[in-house]
Protein backbone atom coordinates (compact mmCIF):
# COMPACT_ATOMS: atom_id res chain seq x y z
CA UNK A 1 0.00 0.00 0.00
CA UNK A 2 1.39 3.22 -1.00
CA UNK A 3 1.70 5.62 2.52
CA UNK A 4 0.14 9.14 1.70
CA UNK A 5 1.72 12.14 3.76
CA UNK A 6 -0.97 14.62 4.65
CA UNK A 7 0.15 17.47 6.46
CA UNK A 8 -1.91 19.61 8.54
CA UNK A 9 -0.66 22.74 10.08
CA UNK A 10 3.55 23.46 10.28
CA UNK A 11 4.52 22.94 13.81
CA UNK A 12 1.34 22.49 15.00
CA UNK A 13 1.27 22.28 18.78
CA UNK A 14 -0.76 19.36 20.80
CA UNK A 15 -1.01 19.22 24.16
CA UNK A 16 0.91 15.58 25.46
CA UNK A 17 -0.46 15.06 29.20
CA UNK A 18 1.37 13.11 31.39
CA UNK A 19 1.75 9.08 31.41
CA UNK A 20 -0.07 7.49 34.01
CA UNK A 21 -0.39 3.54 35.33
CA UNK A 22 -3.45 3.96 37.42
CA UNK A 23 -6.11 1.62 38.15
CA UNK A 24 -7.73 0.08 34.73
CA UNK A 25 -11.43 2.28 35.57
CA UNK A 26 -9.37 5.74 36.53
CA UNK A 27 -7.57 5.46 33.35
CA UNK A 28 -10.82 4.69 31.10
CA UNK A 29 -12.64 7.24 32.67
CA UNK A 30 -9.52 9.61 31.59
CA UNK A 31 -10.58 9.34 27.74
CA UNK A 32 -13.75 11.05 28.80
CA UNK A 33 -11.57 13.83 30.17
CA UNK A 34 -10.23 14.48 26.84
CA UNK A 35 -13.44 14.44 24.99
CA UNK A 36 -14.91 16.55 27.35
CA UNK A 37 -11.72 19.03 27.25
CA UNK A 38 -12.36 19.13 23.55
CA UNK A 39 -15.34 21.30 24.12
CA UNK A 40 -13.84 23.53 25.91
CA UNK A 41 -10.52 24.14 23.58
CA UNK A 42 -10.45 22.36 20.70
CA UNK A 43 -7.06 21.49 20.43
CA UNK A 44 -5.74 17.77 19.59
CA UNK A 45 -4.24 15.98 22.90
CA UNK A 46 -2.49 12.85 23.27
CA UNK A 47 -1.64 10.60 26.52
CA UNK A 48 0.17 7.82 27.32
CA UNK A 49 -0.51 5.18 29.89
CA UNK A 50 0.14 1.90 31.13
CA UNK A 51 -1.21 -1.15 33.41
CA UNK A 52 0.59 -1.52 36.82
CA UNK A 53 -2.83 -4.55 38.08
CA UNK A 54 -4.12 -6.51 35.72
CA UNK A 55 -7.67 -5.89 34.07
CA UNK A 56 -10.35 -7.60 31.53
CA UNK A 57 -11.70 -4.87 30.01
CA UNK A 58 -14.89 -5.78 27.70
CA UNK A 59 -16.27 -3.78 24.68
CA UNK A 60 -19.39 -1.55 24.67
CA UNK A 61 -21.25 -4.57 23.40
CA UNK A 62 -20.52 -7.28 25.55
CA UNK A 63 -22.47 -9.01 28.55
CA UNK A 64 -20.51 -9.77 31.80
CA UNK A 65 -21.66 -13.25 31.19
CA UNK A 66 -19.59 -13.93 28.44
CA UNK A 67 -16.79 -13.86 31.32
CA UNK A 68 -15.81 -16.28 33.72
CA UNK A 69 -15.64 -13.93 36.91
CA UNK A 70 -14.06 -16.44 39.06
CA UNK A 71 -11.08 -16.59 36.97
CA UNK A 72 -10.81 -13.14 36.16
CA UNK A 73 -10.80 -12.75 40.32
CA UNK A 74 -8.23 -15.88 40.52
CA UNK A 75 -6.01 -13.99 38.34
CA UNK A 76 -6.00 -11.37 40.74
CA UNK A 77 -7.70 -8.68 37.74
CA UNK A 78 -10.38 -6.66 37.81
CA UNK A 79 -13.29 -6.72 35.33
CA UNK A 80 -14.48 -3.24 33.70
CA UNK A 81 -16.73 -2.00 30.30
CA UNK A 82 -14.98 0.70 28.32
CA UNK A 83 -17.34 3.03 25.62
CA UNK A 84 -15.58 1.95 22.41
CA UNK A 85 -16.73 -1.03 20.43
CA UNK A 86 -15.18 -4.51 20.00
CA UNK A 87 -14.25 -7.45 22.32
CA UNK A 88 -12.16 -7.97 25.82
CA UNK A 89 -8.78 -6.50 26.13
CA UNK A 90 -6.66 -7.66 28.78
CA UNK A 91 -4.50 -4.69 30.44
CA UNK A 92 -1.29 -6.17 31.73
CA UNK A 93 1.93 -5.07 32.49
CA UNK A 94 3.87 -4.09 28.98
CA UNK A 95 0.81 -3.22 27.45
CA UNK A 96 1.19 0.46 26.05
CA UNK A 97 -1.99 2.08 25.33
CA UNK A 98 -2.54 5.88 23.53
CA UNK A 99 -5.51 7.87 23.83
CA UNK A 100 -5.61 11.11 21.15
CA UNK A 101 -8.50 13.56 21.19
CA UNK A 102 -9.23 15.17 18.25
CA UNK A 103 -11.56 18.29 18.03
CA UNK A 104 -14.19 18.42 15.06
CA UNK A 105 -13.09 20.33 11.98
CA UNK A 106 -9.32 19.11 12.80
CA UNK A 107 -7.48 18.11 9.52
CA UNK A 108 -7.12 14.35 10.52
CA UNK A 109 -10.56 13.72 11.55
CA UNK A 110 -12.46 12.26 8.84
CA UNK A 111 -16.41 12.15 8.64
CA UNK A 112 -15.78 7.92 7.08
CA UNK A 113 -15.15 6.11 10.22
CA UNK A 114 -12.91 3.78 8.09
CA UNK A 115 -10.59 6.23 6.29
CA UNK A 116 -10.29 8.39 9.84
CA UNK A 117 -7.44 5.79 10.73
CA UNK A 118 -5.50 6.05 7.64
CA UNK A 119 -3.17 9.20 9.09
CA UNK A 120 -2.70 6.72 12.38
CA UNK A 121 -2.06 3.51 11.09
CA UNK A 122 0.70 5.11 9.06
CA UNK A 123 2.05 7.17 11.93
CA UNK A 124 2.67 3.75 13.53
CA UNK A 125 4.26 1.84 10.96
CA UNK A 126 6.86 4.59 10.46
CA UNK A 127 7.14 5.00 13.80
CA UNK A 128 8.07 0.68 14.29
CA UNK A 129 9.94 0.51 11.27
CA UNK A 130 12.07 3.23 12.84
CA UNK A 131 12.75 0.50 15.70
CA UNK A 132 13.08 -1.88 13.06
CA UNK A 133 9.69 -3.74 13.14
CA UNK A 134 8.38 -3.91 9.59
CA UNK A 135 5.10 -3.74 8.97
CA UNK A 136 2.08 -3.55 6.71
CA UNK A 137 -1.31 -1.78 6.83
CA UNK A 138 -4.95 -3.42 6.92
CA UNK A 139 -6.63 -1.99 3.96
CA UNK A 140 -10.67 -1.40 4.01
CA UNK A 141 -10.96 -4.25 1.31
CA UNK A 142 -9.19 -6.70 3.14
CA UNK A 143 -10.77 -5.91 7.05
CA UNK A 144 -14.22 -5.92 6.23
CA UNK A 145 -13.54 -9.50 4.06
CA UNK A 146 -11.96 -10.95 7.48
CA UNK A 147 -14.39 -9.77 9.88
CA UNK A 148 -16.82 -11.67 7.66
CA UNK A 149 -14.20 -15.19 7.17
CA UNK A 150 -12.75 -15.22 10.64
CA UNK A 151 -13.41 -17.75 13.31
CA UNK A 152 -15.71 -17.39 15.87
CA UNK A 153 -12.77 -18.09 18.37
CA UNK A 154 -10.63 -14.66 17.19
CA UNK A 155 -13.66 -12.50 17.72
CA UNK A 156 -13.73 -12.99 21.83
CA UNK A 157 -10.82 -11.20 22.32
CA UNK A 158 -10.26 -7.44 20.33
CA UNK A 159 -7.01 -8.05 19.06
CA UNK A 160 -8.00 -11.04 17.23
CA UNK A 161 -10.35 -9.25 14.68
CA UNK A 162 -9.10 -6.72 11.83
CA UNK A 163 -10.20 -3.31 11.44
CA UNK A 164 -8.85 -0.94 8.88
CA UNK A 165 -5.51 0.73 8.60
CA UNK A 166 -4.35 -1.74 12.03
CA UNK A 167 -0.51 -2.70 12.32
CA UNK A 168 0.28 -5.83 10.81
CA UNK A 169 3.78 -7.73 11.62
CA UNK A 170 4.40 -10.75 9.81
CA UNK A 171 0.27 -11.10 9.16
CA UNK A 172 -0.58 -11.10 12.65
CA UNK A 173 -1.43 -8.05 14.47
CA UNK A 174 0.47 -6.29 16.23
CA UNK A 175 -0.91 -2.56 17.04
CA UNK A 176 -4.84 -2.19 17.30
CA UNK A 177 -7.24 0.80 17.28
CA UNK A 178 -10.71 1.71 18.47
CA UNK A 179 -12.71 5.14 18.80
CA UNK A 180 -14.95 6.84 20.00
CA UNK A 181 -16.98 9.95 18.92
CA UNK A 182 -18.62 12.59 20.51
CA UNK A 183 -20.13 15.55 19.13
CA UNK A 184 -16.93 17.82 20.13
CA UNK A 185 -14.86 15.46 18.26
CA UNK A 186 -13.19 11.54 18.70
CA UNK A 187 -10.89 9.51 20.50
CA UNK A 188 -8.65 7.15 19.18
CA UNK A 189 -7.69 4.71 21.32
CA UNK A 190 -4.21 2.62 21.01
CA UNK A 191 -2.52 -0.55 21.99
CA UNK A 192 0.86 -2.49 21.56
CA UNK A 193 1.45 -5.41 23.73
CA UNK A 194 5.09 -6.21 24.44
CA UNK A 195 4.34 -9.78 25.39
CA UNK A 196 0.67 -10.84 23.68
CA UNK A 197 -1.13 -12.86 26.63
CA UNK A 198 -3.91 -14.62 24.67
CA UNK A 199 -3.96 -17.61 27.06
CA UNK A 200 -4.09 -15.50 29.86
CA UNK A 201 -7.39 -13.42 28.39
CA UNK A 202 -8.53 -16.76 26.82
CA UNK A 203 -8.35 -18.57 30.68
CA UNK A 204 -10.90 -15.71 31.85
CA UNK A 205 -13.72 -16.08 29.24
CA UNK A 206 -16.67 -18.33 30.29
CA UNK A 207 -15.40 -21.37 27.47
CA UNK A 208 -14.90 -25.16 28.24
CA UNK A 209 -11.54 -25.81 29.00
CA UNK A 210 -10.60 -27.32 25.78
CA UNK A 211 -12.44 -24.45 23.88
CA UNK A 212 -10.43 -21.74 25.76
CA UNK A 213 -7.07 -23.68 24.56
CA UNK A 214 -8.82 -23.59 21.45
CA UNK A 215 -8.71 -19.88 21.49
CA UNK A 216 -5.30 -19.17 22.71
CA UNK A 217 -4.23 -20.99 20.13
CA UNK A 218 -6.28 -19.65 17.06
CA UNK A 219 -5.29 -15.87 18.68
CA UNK A 220 -1.63 -16.67 18.73
CA UNK A 221 -1.57 -17.33 14.84
CA UNK A 222 -3.11 -13.42 14.46
CA UNK A 223 -1.37 -11.58 17.06
CA UNK A 224 2.14 -10.98 18.17
CA UNK A 225 3.83 -8.39 20.68
CA UNK A 226 6.83 -6.64 20.19
CA UNK A 227 9.14 -9.36 21.85
CA UNK A 228 8.57 -11.93 19.39
CA UNK A 229 9.83 -9.04 16.77
CA UNK A 230 13.14 -7.80 18.60
CA UNK A 231 15.36 -9.35 20.21
CA UNK A 232 15.42 -6.46 22.68
CA UNK A 233 11.67 -4.75 23.40
CA UNK A 234 12.69 -1.01 23.61
CA UNK A 235 11.22 0.98 27.02
CA UNK A 236 7.86 2.78 26.48
CA UNK A 237 9.80 6.16 25.89
CA UNK A 238 12.01 4.75 23.01
CA UNK A 239 8.46 4.40 21.62
CA UNK A 240 6.85 7.04 22.39
CA UNK A 241 9.71 9.46 21.09
CA UNK A 242 9.41 7.17 17.72
CA UNK A 243 5.50 8.20 17.23
CA UNK A 244 6.22 11.99 18.46
CA UNK A 245 8.81 11.99 15.47
CA UNK A 246 6.74 10.45 12.98
CA UNK A 247 3.73 12.80 13.92
CA UNK A 248 6.29 15.74 13.24
CA UNK A 249 7.82 14.50 10.01
CA UNK A 250 4.43 13.35 8.66
CA UNK A 251 1.93 16.37 9.83
CA UNK A 252 4.19 19.18 11.35
CA UNK A 253 2.63 18.31 14.68
CA UNK A 254 5.32 19.30 17.73
CA UNK A 255 4.04 17.43 20.86
CA UNK A 256 4.05 19.82 23.58
CA UNK A 257 3.80 18.59 27.91
CA UNK A 258 0.55 19.42 29.14
CA UNK A 259 -0.93 19.43 32.79
CA UNK A 260 -4.51 18.40 32.97
CA UNK A 261 -7.09 21.62 32.70
CA UNK A 262 -9.81 21.41 35.87
CA UNK A 263 -12.60 20.52 33.62
CA UNK A 264 -10.46 17.38 32.20
CA UNK A 265 -10.28 16.42 35.63
CA UNK A 266 -13.75 16.97 36.99
CA UNK A 267 -15.17 15.08 34.00
CA UNK A 268 -13.01 12.05 34.46
CA UNK A 269 -13.78 12.15 37.77
CA UNK A 270 -17.55 11.91 36.81
CA UNK A 271 -17.48 9.79 35.08
CA UNK A 272 -15.42 7.45 36.87
CA UNK A 273 -18.55 5.59 38.20
CA UNK A 274 -19.14 4.47 34.89
CA UNK A 275 -15.72 2.50 34.25
CA UNK A 276 -15.69 0.70 38.19
CA UNK A 277 -15.04 -2.96 38.73
CA UNK A 278 -18.04 -5.10 37.56
CA UNK A 279 -19.22 -7.06 40.62
CA UNK A 280 -17.92 -10.74 39.77
CA UNK A 281 -21.76 -11.90 40.17
CA UNK A 282 -22.82 -10.04 37.28
CA UNK A 283 -20.78 -12.96 35.36
CA UNK A 284 -22.96 -15.67 36.38
CA UNK A 285 -25.13 -16.81 32.93
CA UNK A 286 -28.64 -15.50 33.08
CA UNK A 287 -31.28 -18.04 34.10
CA UNK A 288 -33.83 -19.75 31.53
CA UNK A 289 -37.29 -17.80 32.36
CA UNK A 290 -39.27 -21.01 34.03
Amino acid sequence: MAKRIIVSTPQEPWRLLPYSEGPAGRELAAAEGMLAGLAAEARPSVRWYGARHPALVIGSGQRPYEVDGAAVAAAGATLHKRASGGTAVLFVSGFLMQDIALPLGHPLHRTDVSESYAWLGEAWAEALGALGVPTELIDVPTARADTQAADQRVRRACFGGRSPYEVLAGGRKLVGFSQIRRRPGALFQVGLYAHWPGAELASMLRLPADERAATAAALAQRVVGLDELLPNVPPPETIIEAFARAMARRHGVTLAQAPWRPDELAAARDTRPRYAPIDPAATLPPQPSS
